[in-house]
């Protein structure tokens, strides 16, 4: 979270500097408003899977697995843009689970059972490194691991292997296989629009995508 905090006094620096300039956005100029292609730096779904109320902000899903090169930065991107645009978008951590590979999901809703699910975006950027989380995936260091950081192994061990988490594993298995997430990170904007690691790899670049769909999906929303 440091990241996002250093993030956020360099765009508050930028904007106050930009407006000192007479400049309205960080990203799109209005006197030359970029445009982004379908298909080359965004995906859409043919039909719209979740379209939000529209007196609701729109829902920004982040699909990411702890075996994850890029997971990490592409949290930190999203977690700064919806920090500041809060009034606008909804930003909600989904784990890619399938029948075959769970772990991720169940390292996850435990964590989120016994309230410590802050250590979640700790745990993508300590697993960052491949070799890193080949150590961390056995269960045992993984405790040790968090164990470190304050959590009590058992409580983390009965909720790894309770009938809740259980069932989230198997909502997530679900959701993975509906929004059809075929590789991570994946974010999913509003139901309609889809980023994935192309997108998510500089911060200006994906900042100005999100602007762009996010600003497009508030348009038609207000016809």
């Amino acid at each position: 979270m440091w990241r996002i905090g250093f993030l956020l006094v360099l765009f508050s620096f930028c904007r106050s500097t930009l407006a000192a300039n007479g400049a309205s956005s960080l990203y799109l100029n209005e006197d030359k408003p970029q445009y982004f292609l379908d298909g080359q730096d965004y995906f859409s779904y043919q039909t719209p899977i979740y379209i939000s109320n529209p007196n609701e902000p729109l829902l920004i899903q982040f699909f990411f697995d702890y075996d994850c090169r890029v997971c990490s930065s592409a949290l930190d991107i999203l977690e700064l843009y919806s920090q500041i645009n809060f009034d606008k978008v909804k930003l909600i951590e989904r784990p890619v689970a399938t029948d075959k590979a769970q772990y991720s999901a169940l390292v996850f809703y435990a964590l989120q059972e016994i309230k410590a699910e802050d250590l979640s975006a700790l745990l993508l950027f300590e697993t960052a490194e491949k070799q890193r989380f080949s150590h961390l995936a056995h269960f045992d260091e993984l405790r040790s691991w968090l164990e470190k950081q304050g959590i009590n192994k058992d409580d983390f061990t009965k909720a790894f292997y309770s009938a809740k988490v259980t069932h989230e594993v198997e909502l997530a298995e679900k959701r993975t296989e509906e929004y059809g997430v075929f590789t991570y990170p994946y974010v999913v904007i509003d139901g309609r629009y889809v980023l994935t690691a192309s997108t998510l790899y500089n911060d200006d670049y994906s900042l100005a995508v999100l602007d762009f769909l996010v600003n497009k999906l508030i348009k038609e929303k207000q016809k």
